[in-house]
């Protein structure tokens, strides 16, 4: 609309500017020998330059603007539409050859087919039109709905496409039968055309994109970037780029050569993909050496991760998946997943499960003989049994299931006579178990844990409500003051002093709702 054709090298270079137009220039072809360009004009003129920019000819003959202008494959003959219903031919020199009258409404596109033969020629009067190069009438394409804005013929000339006000865009053959209907653009479709392997379709939009297809009309790609619509879609002679002309003001160039866009793809990901090797495994175009050194880093930290979560074959998987993406990387992918079996070991114990849980680590003690079976328990180092013991009394206390833990502590030593169990955990059991109405089942643990420790005051003081739960009231105050004795917490010294206080006069001081109050404690 600036009344100028630019030229453009393939980087976005101008190079030329050719200027002579009165008015916008609506439509620009080559020959085919790429000498010679045609523009047409809303002058009513098509001027024909040399690619220096220098003006050859102006065809003059049209009565209004010249929507449209195209070159015959062999590059002797000009055609082009008009806003005054026809269709000329002019050959090199600017002399008129034929004008091809038919249509009912402006020509908005015309087109020759690749063997010069047949001319389409697209209208507002919703038809596409075949000529003959003598000018006679072969066919009439009716179907659209709306103004045909676009016509190109297919690279083997035995298909039509064409593009319209209607939004859509019709596949014919050449004897006029319609073969497919692409939909898809939710606007007035201006431009179309084939790729020179006449394979895909492109569709230039006032929707403000590009869109791909197949010839059986599905559709492949949406090319989004202008800002407003898109007039015109063009295919380099290789079908690698695309170009396409908006009324932004821009021309778009846009990549279609997989192979390089693969590599770029690859360049663009090259910080995403060490982080996803799941991804760069599909990906193989992008499976580079540096890449997937990078990428097995991850592996081993994903396998870690799932070794922690107690996924021995995933683990055993990412670490093997890692030694083949780096040969350099050396460990047995088993003795490093061994930490996951420890994990089931752990929930075995949880469940109550102790044989279950002891051959888990066992097995993993037979991989692993250093590994660290003390980090999530606090047990005995290097004795499994202990950490399935510890486990699983915690759990069971929790689950208020005294008498499973009870019989846990009697068997414990039957299943492993090596294991130790402390003062401690004899007190856990006494304290509880009395907590929970279990103080005469308990008593046995209590007693042991004061044997292991006769020093710990907090021993004494399990042992003190067990017996006063029991009805062993002199024992309870023995233990209660000799636990306070022992302590330094005031608060605690003035509650046991209470207790020792009831007790003295009979009455006993665990109500329900005290041993509540010390289970919540």
């Amino acid at each position: 609309d600036d009344n100028t054709v630019k030229l453009w090298d393939t980087t976005g270079r101008e190079l030329k500017t050719l200027k002579g137009h009165s008015a916008g220039v609506w439509s620009v072809s080559f020959s085919l020998n790429d000498k010679t360009i045609a523009s047409a004009s809303k002058d009513n003129t098509v001027k024909l330059w040399d690619t220096t920019g220098r003006e050859l000819k102006t065809l003059k003959g049209h009565s209004d603007d010249v929507l449209s202008v195209s070159f015959s494959p062999d590059g002797k003959t000009i055609a082009s539409a008009s806003r005054d219903n026809t269709v000329k031919l002019w050959d090199t020199t600017g002399r008129e050859l034929k004008t091809l009258k038919g249509h009912s409404d402006q020509v908005e596109s015309v087109s020759f087919s690749p063997d010069g033969k047949t001319i389409a020629s697209a209208s507002d009067d919703n038809t596409v039109k075949l000529w003959d190069t003598t000018g006679r009438e072969l066919k009439t394409l009716k179907g659209h709905s709306a103004g045909v804005l676009s016509v190109s013929f297919s690279p083997d000339g035995k298909t039509i496409a064409s593009a319209s006000d209607d939004n859509i865009v019709k596949l014919w053959d050449t004897t006029g039968r319609e073969l497919k209907t692409l939909k898809g653009h939710s606007d007035d479709v201006y431009g179309v055309s084939f790729s020179p392997d006449g394979k895909t379709i492109a569709s230039a939009s006032r929707d403000n994109t590009v869109k791909l297809w197949d010839t059986t009309g599905r559709e492949l790609k949406t090319l989004r970037g202008h800002f407003a619509g898109v007039w015109s879609v063009s295919f380099s002679p290789d079908g690698k780029t695309i170009a396409s002309a908006s009324s932004d003001k821009t021309v778009k160039l846009w990549n279609l050569d997989l192979e390089k866009l693969l590599v770029l793809g690859c360049d663009w990901l090259k910080y995403y993909l060490p982080q996803h090797p799941e991804t760069l495994e599909e990906l193989q175009v992008c499976q580079t050496k540096p890449l997937l050194i990078a990428a097995a880093s991850t592996l081993v930290e994903q396998g870690e991760t799932l070794a922690t979560e107690g996924n021995f074959e995933g683990a055993v998987a990412k670490f093997n998946k890692a030694k083949v993406w780096n040969s350099k990387l050396n460990y047995n992918s088993e003795v490093k997943a061994a930490p996951a079996i420890v994990v089931q070991g752990i929930k075995l114990a949880q469940e109550g499960n102790i044989e279950a849980a002891l051959v888990k680590f066992k097995k993993a003690q037979q991989l692993a003989p250093n590994i660290d079976l003390n980090s999530e328990t606090k047990a005995i180092e290097n004795n499994p049994t202990s950490v399935a013991f510890l486990i699983t009394r915690e759990a069971l206390i929790k689950q208020d299931k005294i008498k499973e833990a009870i019989a846990l502590y009697k068997d414990a030593q039957k299943v492993d006579p090596s294991l130790t169990i402390s003062a401690d955990d004899w007190n856990s059991l006494c304290w509880d178990g009395s907590l929970r109405g279990f103080a005469k089942d308990v008593m046995f643990a209590c007693e042991k844990a004061v044997a292991l420790s006769p020093k710990d005051g907090n021993i004494f003081d399990s042992r003190g409500l067990a017996r006063a739960l029991i009805g062993n009231s002199k024992g309870a105050i023995e233990d209660f003051q000799a636990f306070i004795k022992w302590t330094d917490n005031s608060e605690y010294k003035s509650q046991r002093q209470r207790w020792i206080n009831a007790l003295n006069i009979g009455k006993n001081p665990f109500s329900a709702e005290e041993l509540k109050k010390l289970r919540e404690e």
